[in-house]
């Protein structure tokens, strides 16, 4: 294999030899600041368009003042002058002398939340910088994109790969999903690599340098130089009283004598329900349904399994479930068709003419968190559990979906459970 531009530390090593090793399409490094990942993975790019002339790369940043405050310096400090024909500041794009180009490429998705821009793209790979910043929609739109551009008079079998390569920071967005939480759990998906790196890899940071970031913040620290994951960063939390000691819980059991409340939210994609009870002042979630792409006959077919035993319900959930939809088949809504499927009487159907106010719900939420005595969320809620620790209010106090749009709907099933069922804890307390 032919050299890199700079000497690599062993990480970076790492992750040039799992890039051509051709086993994977899909590889992120980072979790942590001063890694050294744009470097290496901007050689990666270099050193493939010098391999297969012709061919042509793009590199992704959120906006073209973040690409041209740190990546583009960051290019042109590792790839050497000779290997450069043009670079045209206008579209920002480098030709290589061999005829290879690489594009640097601003995301911009607010003003283009379609990506229509990235509809002609036609490239042999990306480099995705910073995946925390981007929206999850990009990266799928590059999968669409990767190896659309074919070199001419070149085999098939010697065509460069589809790649996409993925640096980040700890963030609670996609790629926590996509790459850090599958690998931690040693199930990431064929084709996928994640390669965790910081600071504390790179030795060309100096020791003085490192304990001078003992003067950071916590959060930072925790974050940019221990790359934790795991670490909140939530300015206005929706479940602020929310404490994961306090309210999650191991091996939650459902009790067959007691009655099981399901708590539905109502969304084209996810659809989603709560099942918990709520007996001898006792207050217990202990299973979620989230699914993706999915419609209410299948959500309902998906409760019938997880609970055969179970012999009587109460139904509760997002008021306007009681309208006639056009996602349900004939002069049905959403709550005719749970009682047929789940074979329930209307008595079962708690259901409020109204949906609480997020105002009303969150002073709700947040008294029963922090008073109520026994209150377990099973720890395998996981999407509702997220949603207690990174749903965020905006300036007017309603729910920000703006930035991740698959979130807060467990969140909805959570509030309409107490609201129903508990809505007189506040004056109780009080």
């Amino acid at each position: 294999m032919e050299q890199v531009m700079f000497e690599p530390h062993a990480k970076q090593e790492e992750f040039i030899n799992a890039v051509f090793s051709n086993r994977h399409k899909y590889l992120m490094f980072g979790g942590g600041a001063g890694g050294g990942k744009t470097f290496v993975s901007l050689a990666i790019l270099i050193l493939l368009c010098k391999i297969h002339p012709f061919s042509k790369y793009f590199v992704i940043r959120e906006s073209l003042p973040s690409l041209k405050r740190t990546t583009i310096p960051s290019f042109f400090k590792l790839c050497p002058k000779s290997f450069i024909r043009t670079y045209n500041q206008t579209d920002q794009v480098v030709t290589f002398r061999n005829g290879s180009e690489l594009h640097f490429f601003p995301e911009n998705y607010h003003q283009d939340k379609n990506l229509t821009r990235m509809d002609g793209i036609e490239c042999n790979g990306f480099l995705i910088e910073e995946g925390q910043e981007i929206n999850r929609k990009t990266f799928e739109k590059c999968k669409l994109r990767s190896g659309r551009h074919i070199i001419p008079l070149i085999p098939e079998e010697k065509q460069p790969k589809p790649l996409i390569l993925v640096t980040c920071n700890p963030s609670q967005g996609w790629i926590k999903d996509i790459f850090h939480q599958p690998a931690m759990e040693d199930a990431l998906p064929d084709g996928y690599f994640y390669l965790r790196s910081t600071m504390l890899d790179n030795p060309s940071l100096t020791e003085e340098y490192i304990d001078n970031l003992k003067n950071l913040d916590d959060i930072t620290h925790q974050v940019y130089v221990k790359g934790n994951w795991n670490v909140l960063d939530v300015d206005r939390p929706f479940a602020y009283a929310f404490d994961l000691g306090k309210h999650v819980g191991h091996g939650l059991k459902i009790d067959h004598s007691m009655h099981i409340i399901l708590s539905f939210d109502f969304n084209v994609d996810p659809i989603t329900c709560i099942a918990g009870q709520t007996y001898e002042g006792k207050i217990r979630i202990i299973k979620e349904f989230r699914l993706r792409n999915s419609n209410i006959y299948e959500l309902c077919e998906e409760i019938n399994t997880s609970f055969p035993k179970s012999s009587y319900f109460l139904v509760t959930g997002d008021a306007s479930g009681s309208s006639r939809s056009a996602l349900v088949k004939g002069d049905l809504n959403y709550y005719k068709v749970i009682k047929q499927q789940l074979m329930l009487s209307r008595s079962q159907f708690k259901v409020p003419s109204v949906n609480p106010s997020l105002k009303n719900s969150r002073v709700l939420v947040n008294s029963m968190l922090d008073r109520h005595e026994d209150l377990i969320i099973d720890e395998r809620c996981r999407f509702l559990i997220e949603d207690l620790q990174f749903v965020e209010t905006n300036e007017s106090g309603d729910i920000d979906k703006a930035k991740d749009k698959h979130r807060s709907h467990l969140l909805d099933c959570f509030r309409y459970f107490l609201w129903t069922f508990h809505h007189n804890f506040i004056k109780i307390m009080t």
